[in-house]
């Protein structure tokens, strides 16, 4: 590939990228709060350890983007969560956008990702650290902040050439990455001790482990998000760590995830 043809295709990434970033920020914004009550909040908030006597207990304002993504994403009533329900009312054309977003949220997975490589004004390819796939991540901010090796908690949405995410990531430092691996291997280990093996509610629990572990280790702390383009990103401080991919696929029920830690 030429250096113009490769210029052109990041081009047509970033432009595609912002056409579908702005349909996930329309809908986790608008559309999908719709579909998350009192309750939910409630619940999801004494699960992530931030909800105290009925009071939200945040050290940042970003801390609620965080619970929010969890509301909609991980909180089901009837087998169902935030964007479920709202695919299931909604006649959405399948040759749309919106379609497009919603589809590729209802396969989003919460990952643990390590920075490969850095695509300057594209994003970055990253390594899920509880399995063997590499993506390409589409974000203008992490093209911008991060280096290789850094490590970030976050959901992925996948569309046909790369991935984005829901918005709301999270630093991982060292110590932070030992604590979640050791709390996944002693809940959810096999009996070999080499994979995780969790189903769709236990998907939920451990998301909600990672992210009580992280913000316990006061991540949120360096979530920063910045405008580029008109454009808000998520920004986590870098932080190096050099861990190798390890087998499995990460989303799904009865995913398998490979020891990789410890």
């Amino acid at each position: 590939m030429t250096k113009n043809s490769s210029k052109v295709e990041n081009s047509q990434l970033v432009t595609r990228y912002k056409e579908l970033r702005k349909i996930v920020c329309e809908l986790q914004n608008n559309a999908l709060l719709k579909y998350v009550s009192k309750r939910t909040l409630d619940v999801c908030g004494k699960k992530l350890g931030i909800l105290q006597n009925k009071t939200f207990i945040l050290d940042d304002m970003d801390q609620m983007g965080v619970v929010m993504d969890y509301c909609i994403y991980d909180y089901r009533e009837d087998g169902l969560n935030a964007v479920a329900r709202y695919k299931a009312d909604s006649q959405l054309d399948p040759g749309s956008e919106e379609y497009a977003v919603v589809n590729a949220m209802s396969e989003s997975c919460y990952m643990l990702v390590q920075v490969e490589d850095v695509r300057p004004g594209v994003g970055v390819i990253v390594n899920d650290l509880m399995g063997d796939r590499q993506f390409l991540l589409v974000d203008m901010g992490l093209s911008q902040t991060a280096a290789k090796g850094m490590v970030i908690a976050t959901r992925l949405l996948p569309f046909e050439d790369f991935v984005t995410t829901s918005g709301a990531a999270l630093p991982v430092g060292m110590e932070t990455l030992e604590k979640i691996f050791d709390y996944a291997f002693q809940h959810y280990g096999t009996e070999d001790g080499e994979y995780i093996d969790v189903d769709i509610r236990q998907r939920a629990d451990l998301t909600a482990a990672i992210i009580r572990i992280c913000l316990g280790g006061n991540a949120s702390d360096y979530i920063k998000y910045e405008d580029v383009e008109n454009e808000p990103v998520t920004s986590p401080l870098h932080r190096e760590i050099h861990i190798g991919r390890n087998e499995s696929c990460p989303c799904g029920s009865g995913k398998k995830y490979k020891r990789s830690c410890g």
